[in-house]
């Protein structure tokens, strides 16, 4: 916008104007000339600071602190903050042992987790806790058996195995606040509305979408079902926050259920002809990516939706031929002999009440 500002361009523009209506020398090396350089250094500064203006008053063009700004000073929306993973770990030692509350442990990875309570072991030399991630984020939601050492080793606990952690969530990425304001604008909650309670579960830490049904138990009732930021079935935290946090707002005499997502996992195989110089492996990975995206489409488009009446809440299905092109579309791959997807040829029907999560995908 104001490229051709330039403190050359500014300086020869204020050196005409003296000359033009001073009638003063503007030489080189004189005192106009002198006086005329900084001055045309800083008024350049000032026009490329004047190139971010309209990024700042136009929320769909700006990013980071100034979604924030906009977000909270004119629609009370605040960006939500990431969330910790948890899992459950099963010990085995002496009789009696008493593993302490904050007791530490890691992942290969450093990856670091506390022991959330105390733990006594039992006459069978046998006990179970909870863990918590250190930090908020989805890199701390690991497989079962992941955590597999301690800061401190403990005397009398012989071995010990942590179950699959989740619930660990990123904070709210610019893309997802800015779909939040651009909801809030193009679909108002007032008085309770079914909006009102998706916006209600959308402030929540954690929370990636919420599909709204009312009237799902008669007049009066409100039905939430969630799903995380990493389009994973919430944990018991999130779900128990997002029930607090409606109970606060809700109108007098709204019965509110707000539930879990149930996962469905989707396995896809495929054995294709590749072209020359193409690696299996890195056609598996970007087959694998490509799979995700169209997943998070399906859940998008399902859960980021109120249905006024129970009966609009229906089955939504995978699609085997979508699945198909986006196998042919990867880098790498020429032709196909085969590709199953939940092991049969045919789309995959997901119930109301469910997400697609992508398990197991093999392309030899």
């Amino acid at each position: 916008m104001y490229e051709d500002k330039t403190p050359e361009a500014i300086k020869a523009e204020i050196l005409a104007a003296i000359r033009q209506s001073q009638g003063l020398s503007a030489m080189a090396g004189g005192f106009a000339d002198g006086v005329a350089g900084p001055v045309a250094e800083q008024l350049s500064e000032a026009y490329r600071a004047l190139e971010g203006v309209p990024s700042m008053l136009f929320v769909d063009e700006s990013s980071g602190g100034y979604i924030d700004l906009v977000g909270g000073q004119y629609y009370n929306i605040v960006r939500r903050e990431g969330t910790r993973a948890y899992c459950d770990i099963d010990f085995n030692g002496a009789p009696g042992l008493v593993i302490p509350q904050g007791t530490a442990f890691l992942t290969a990875g450093g990856l670091s987790y506390a022991l959330m309570a105390a733990v006594a072991l039992g006459p069978e030399g046998t006990g179970r806790g909870r863990l918590e991630a250190a930090e908020v984020g989805s890199a701390y939601n690991v497989e079962a058996g992941a955590i597999d050492r301690m800061y401190v080793n403990l005397t009398g606990l012989t071995s010990y195995r942590s179950e699959a952690a989740a619930g660990g969530t990123d904070a709210e990425s610019d893309a997802a606040l800015l779909a939040r304001i651009r909801e809030r604008v193009q679909r108002p909650p007032t008085s309770g509305n079914g909006y009102q309670y998706r916006q209600w579960a959308m402030e929540i830490p954690g929370v990636g979408n919420a599909k709204v049904v009312e009237l799902p138990g008669g007049p009066g009732t409100v039905g939430v079902t969630l799903v995380d930021s990493n389009d994973r079935a919430p944990s018991e935290e999130i779900v128990e926050a997002v029930t607090a946090h409606i109970e606060e707002e809700r109108p007098v005499g709204a019965a509110v259920t707000v539930a879990a997502a149930t996962e469905r996992e989707i396995t896809v195989t495929a054995q294709v002809t590749l072209t020359g110089g193409a690696g299996a492996g890195a056609v598996q990975d970007a087959f694998r990516a490509a799979l995700a995206g169209y997943l998070h489409t399906l859940i998008e488009g399902k859960y980021s939706t109120v249905y006024y009446k129970p009966a609009g809440d229906q089955p939504y299905a995978l699609l085997y031929n979508r699945v198909l092109a986006l196998l042919l579309n990867v880098e790498g791959v020429e032709n196909f002999a085969s590709l199953t997807v939940n092991g049969g040829t045919a789309d995959v029907t997901i119930q109301a009440g469910e997400i697609p999560v992508l398990g197991e995908v093999t392309v030899t």
